[in-house]
């Protein structure tokens, strides 16, 4: 009996000296944290101007090129040797949906984030053995997860791709638009609704991650929007960003 009772006193003490207390450090945190709710900030103004005409993003060379080989899904691509470059992107109503301050389920805050959205528009090239073929899809009335984690050393990285989350995607209403001919036959072989998803959510999370002054700014309102520079509505649409940066 006495051998008994200390074997469990020792298995106790083994089990409660390795349940140790995490202790968070919020103030470390709060830089990271501010920068997070800066970019949804600028991403709010940009939201703003969806509404008023739409926006097309042209996607910079050196972030076109769709990492296949990371994807889960895209294996049809992968075994054809097919490479996707996103060219750009356009946006109508979109709204970013977030808490205002971040959740702590762990050692390290969150703020997920849901985009709601009228129309997502994404073009691409489809390299392949038998050529270039242009791709296309606009996504309607959907919603897409985002999820801004903060990182200490970087600020916050960027998941559009979640697949905690993978439930939170609206994607279903759906057009796809291929080039003509012999290359809509190839391209229906390997170009679907779930390919689509993938290349508007890389477009996306390559869009969201650009800085203030290449995203949304009065300066750039004219070259990003679908807008004559010198049309009543481009003016007014310039007046309003510049309100909302002051």
């Amino acid at each position: 009996m006495l051998l008994t009772t200390l074997v469990l006193l020792c298995a106790f003490a083994g089990e409660t000296e390795g349940e140790k207390t995490v202790t968070i450090d919020r103030d470390a945190w709060q830089p990271a944290i501010r920068s997070v709710f800066e970019q949804l900030d600028t991403l709010d103004m940009f939201a703003l101007a969806t509404k008023m005409g739409g926006i097309k993003v042209k996607v910079p060379k050196e972030l076109q090129a769709v990492p296949i080989r990371m994807i889960e899904g895209a294996d049809d691509l992968r075994e054809k040797n097919i490479e996707i470059y996103v060219k750009e992107l356009e946006f109508r109503d979109l709204n970013f949906i977030y808490d205002k301050s971040p959740q702590w389920p762990e050692e390290r805050p969150q703020i997920p984030t849901t985009v709601e959205f009228g129309t997502l528009g994404v073009t691409a090239d489809a390299k392949t053995k038998m050529g270039v073929i242009p791709l296309g899809a606009t996504f309607q009335n959907g919603r897409l997860p985002v999820d801004f984690m903060p990182i200490i050393e970087k600020g916050y990285d960027l998941k559009v791709l979640p697949e905690d989350r993978a439930g939170d995607a609206v994607l279903d209403d759906v057009q796809l638009k291929v080039g003509g001919g012999l290359a809509t036959r190839i391209a229906n072989r390997f170009f679907s609704k779930k390919v689509a998803g993938l290349i508007l959510q890389y477009g996306m999370g390559q869009t969201l991650q650009m800085g203030q002054g290449d995203l949304i700014t009065a300066d750039s309102a004219s070259r990003l929007l679908d807008l004559p520079t010198d049309s009543k509505r481009g003016r007014v649409l310039e007046k309003v960003i510049e309100g909302i940066g002051r």
